[in-house]
């Protein structure tokens, strides 16, 4: 499977691989909800934690009105936020050039012959502009974990032939490799995506066989030692995958049938087994999973029941209505539950049985739940915007960088990161070379007529773009 063809797959279904990310193992133990400050912008919050749920817990359905609706209006200030923010700056390192597989001499006229990119029955790509030409390394993914940064490095031509994956202390010093992979020939490939979690980082890799298969493998690389190993394998053409990582670890992985036609099946990674699991094994509400949520043994879904437009809350504890038809859970534990649908926060405190209701619109389509904070971000990668911290009691708002662009909200086991990032562009001359009227080669893109004469050319250039990662910023709290 090419690059292009992973990269318009996974934008079509990543909001269905996200509706089914159920069944993972337990994320870490909830944060203390903020209690109320008596100063605006002094943020504290209590003491004692959350009870844990322990033996049968007694199931509670809820009704709307069991909740005190309240509109809460996000106040942005502009005083020291209740975190820390510390930040590592890599847009220096360089991390070199590579020739692609396909670029070497044995290869380039026959791979680049064989593309599929045509335009009035010629070849766009001509392999005489390709020989022996270097990519530049570009770190496209990084991840914290044991107080160092892990980097993984592209070498994109038209599909990844080759990547490193270096280590950074942040106290300082040089990047370390841990490993790199390179391809032996064109019938083989990465691809850009790649997932980390604690201690791991997963990536794709495909080759195509005899018989026209297709080897679809995910390889995990521990980050300690660079030692990869095959967690996933298919072969034949049926099957197309996408592997995803949601924001506090748990891998995903989606199974899409081409051909047969059969159902998607979703697999989490078990790390204890050291393997994937289908999700089917686990037990959800009746009704169809809009989304779906683990956190501290709780599963948690919002689901739309037959014959009813609005969606519904519901794991081992409670069920709670709602009165939106499309959204996500934010996060969901014993004591509150925050859902997004995708313009407005509605936060119920079990607690208070106060229903808030905050719009962000325009605050960002990132979110995510920090030591009882919540972390907004990310309107895309053309619109410079801070990430903001929001108190979700209070509506109190604060940016706590400056405008940017920022992507890649994540919970690590101590901390939440982000990513500012800025545009790499590439441009891969595509124009023909051809001989004219005098015999001389002319680096153009023409059209020849009926009589063999030139009808016109011109010069045409292939531009694929992605966020190459500056800076890598790390927010704990206080």
């Amino acid at each position: 499977m090419g690059k292009r063809r992973i990269r318009a797959f996974a934008a079509a279904l990543i909001l269905f691989a996200v509706s089914v990310n159920m069944g993972c193992e337990d994320r870490e133990k909830p944060e203390p909800v903020p209690s109320e400050s008596e100063t605006v912008g002094d943020y504290r919050e209590e003491t004692s934690e959350a009870p844990e749920v322990t033996g049968m817990p007694v199931f509670k359905e809820y009704a709307e009105t069991d909740f005190k609706d309240v509109t809460l209006n996000l106040s942005v200030v502009d005083k020291e936020p209740p975190v820390e923010v510390t930040s590592i700056d890599i847009s220096s390192f360089d991390f070199g050039e590579k020739v692609p597989v396909c670029n070497k001499a044995e290869f380039v006229e026959d791979y680049y012959n064989k593309r599929e990119e045509r335009a009035n029955g010629q070849l766009v790509f001509q392999w005489q502009n390709f020989v022996d030409k270097p990519v530049k390394g570009v770190p496209t993914k990084c991840f914290i974990w044991n107080d160092k940064c892990y980097i993984y490095v592209m070498y994109d031509n038209l599909e990844v032939f080759d990547w490193e994956l270096y280590s950074y202390d942040m106290a300082g010093g040089e990047p370390e490799k841990i490993c790199s992979w390179s391809a032996e020939t064109p019938d083989e490939h990465s691809a850009i995506e790649v997932c980390f979690e604690d201690g791991a980082m997963f990536c794709y890799y495909f080759k195509n066989e005899e018989n026209d298969n297709l080897l679809t493998q995910v390889r995990r690389v521990d980050l300690e030692t660079g030692k990869e190993t095959v967690v996933y394998e298919d072969k034949g053409i049926d099957v197309n995958i996408w592997l995803s990582r949601d924001s506090y670890g748990i891998i995903l992985l989606m199974e899409y049938h081409n051909v047969s036609g059969e159902p998607a099946v979703s697999y989490i990674y078990n790390s204890r087994e050291g393997k994937f699991v289908k999700n089917s094994e686990i037990e959800a509400p009746e009704g169809k999973i809009i989304d779906s949520y683990l956190l501290n043994g709780i599963n948690s879904y919002l689901v739309k029941r037959e014959g009813k437009r609005k969606l519904e809350l519901v794991n081992d504890l409670y069920s709670i209505p709602t009165a939106f038809t499309a959204g996500r859970i934010i996060y969901a534990d014993n004591g509150i539950a925050v859902l997004y649908d995708n313009v407005k926060l509605h936060i119920y405190d079990l607690k208070k049985m106060e229903h808030r209701i905050t719009n962000i619109d325009g605050y960002g389509n990132e979110i995510e739940m920090y030591n009882g904070m919540l972390f907004i971000g990310n309107r895309g990668n053309n619109f410079k915007m801070p990430v903001y911290c929001i108190i979700p009691e209070l509506g109190i708002t604060y940016p706590i960088v400056s405008d940017g662009i920022y992507s890649d909200l994540s919970i690590t086991s101590d901390s939440l990161t982000f990513n500012e990032t800025s545009r790499q562009t590439e441009v891969i001359k595509t124009g023909a070379v051809f001989d004219d009227e005098n015999g001389e080669m002319q680096e153009e893109y023409a059209v020849m007529d009926e009589n063999g004469g030139i009808s016109y050319a011109y010069t045409s250039d292939y531009t694929h773009q992605y966020e190459r990662i500056d800076k890598i910023y790390i927010v704990k709290k206080k």
